[in-house]
């Protein structure tokens, strides 16, 4: 009876590990200093990244999945620095402490809020 509990508990450890490390797999977290190092990273070439986020961001954190294809990204930017953006996308709102743009980018809809503190938050979602 205790090796059957032992295997049992042993069987669902390794479940468990094999899960955390299936959905770190599947969502790969990125962190960059600034535009610059995403670029030259290829993750702007791979479409996780949009190359029409201000050119001055930096503190640049991004998570994708793989199979749904969603982003999320936070990051800073340079007041006023929207030229890219304006030019990107469709869709200009101002909302409470900022704009939020609504923009297409690989196949996908963009949600980027850049606020007047100069901290900004991205979501894409597949169309």
């Amino acid at each position: 009876m205790k090796v059957v509990l032992i295997s049992l508990f042993s069987i669902l450890i390794f479940v468990i590990v094999l899960s955390a490390l299936m959905h770190r797999a599947e969502n790969p977290e990125s962190y960059f200093d600034d535009y610059e190092e995403a670029k030259a990273s290829g993750i702007m070439d791979k479409g996780w990244i949009p190359t029409f986020i201000p050119k001055s961001s930096t503190e640049i954190y991004e998570q994708h999945n793989i199979d749904i294809n969603w982003v999320r990204m936070r990051f800073k930017y340079r007041i006023g620095d929207m030229s890219a953006t304006r030019n990107a996308c469709s869709n200009e709102v101002a909302i409470k402490n900022g704009v939020q743009f609504i923009c297409e980018y690989f196949n996908n809809k963009v949600t980027l809020k850049l606020y007047n503190d100069g901290t900004a938050e991205l979501r894409s979602t597949p169309k």
